[in-house]
């Protein structure tokens, strides 16, 4: 049942990648954890294997497709589980050889200092690890909130691997404005 699942998944994404090939446009990959599909659950559980592993049959069908445009976003409302995805993400596609773009966030933060805490916590510690290239703070909040803390996460995050790496520091002189 999970090879057929898996050959019903390709041909129900199959149009989509086409569209998005033909277009030029990007695709988000992404897997929430509050919403893994019964075939993942029942062979992975609850867990970040099982949103890793969701993540990577998409991006398969992708790559299948020769169509790379695409970013890898793993969501969840705990930050521990959202960091432990996504490490165990970078450690995947290291192993295959892959280099794709990962969008942070923290699914339903929260509002106030709450949601401020999760995402930085989440947020924070992963790009503390080098890791992302994008990040939203999704807060349960007017979205116009949003902004200050997503850009205290980023310059914090910029401040921390310059001071760790000068030649990193160097090469985005070179590339920002």
């Amino acid at each position: 049942d999970y090879i057929k699942e898996r050959e019903y998944l390709f041909e129900a994404m199959l149009p989509l990648v086409e569209k998005c090939k033909s277009l030029n446009r990007a695709m988000r990959i992404g897997t929430n954890h509050g919403s893994l599909s019964s075939r993942v659950l029942s062979f992975y559980g609850d867990t970040p294997r099982g949103m890793v592993e969701s993540a990577i049959e998409f991006a398969d069908i992708c790559r299948s497709q020769d169509y790379n445009n695409f970013v890898f976003s793993m969501k969840a409302s705990n930050p521990l589980v959202m960091v432990q995805s996504y490490r165990l993400l970078a450690a995947e596609m290291y192993r295959l050889g892959w280099d794709y773009p990962m969008h942070l966030g923290v699914t339903e933060a929260g509002e106030g200092e709450d949601g401020r805490m999760k995402s930085a916590i989440g947020i924070g510690t992963l790009l503390a690890d080098g890791l992302g290239d994008t990040v939203r703070v999704s807060l349960t909040e007017d979205p116009e909130f949003e902004y200050e803390p997503c850009n205290k996460l980023a310059t914090l995050a910029t401040q921390h691997l310059d001071s760790k790496s000068p030649e990193a520091k160097q090469r985005q002189k070179r590339i920002l404005p």
